[in-house]
């Protein structure tokens, strides 16, 4: 057999590879992330996903005011009364105009009373009743505010 070659014996030189600054290496990351990059199973995509996962499940639904605004149509689904919030001791309640018209002998505050009396199965006091009406004035309903005794 040949004798080996000088090269086999001696080791391969390392070669100090620099991929940039740290700068450099950050702003290609965040552009992976950006661009989603990363291969599908890789740690990285993993990662990726678990953040995604964890924005939607854990962040908190106060920072996002996203809430519908209720309209009178959809109190015809709702028996004409609504409860839109609640506060420690009370709550308040929007209630149908046609519901109030209903009970026309009485005045509108003793109609809605006795409307969220149905709703409502402990005593309380109504604090305040203010009409809603839309642009031509007419009363589309009522923002009962419901204090609990």
């Amino acid at each position: 057999m040949a004798e080996s070659t000088p090269l086999r014996d001696q080791e391969t030189p390392r070669v100090a590879v620099s991929f940039g600054s740290p700068w450099a290496r950050l702003g290609r990351g965040i552009g992976h992330v950006f661009f989603w990059a990363y291969e599908r199973g890789s740690w990285q995509y993993d990662l990726i996903v678990i953040a995604i996962l964890a924005f939607i499940f854990l962040t908190p639904r106060y920072w996002f005011s996203d809430r519908p605004t209720l309209q009178m149509t959809d109190l015809r689904h709702a028996q004409g009364i609504v409860e839109v919030s609640q506060r420690q001791g009370g709550r308040t309640y929007l209630v149908d105009a046609r519901r109030v018209d209903s009970l026309a002998p009485q005045k509108p505050e003793e109609a809605v009373r006795s409307i969220v009396s149905t709703r409502v199965q402990r005593p309380f006091d109504v604090q305040s009743v203010d009409p809603v009406r839309d642009r031509n004035n007419v009363v589309l309903g009522y923002t009962v505010v419901v204090v609990f005794k």
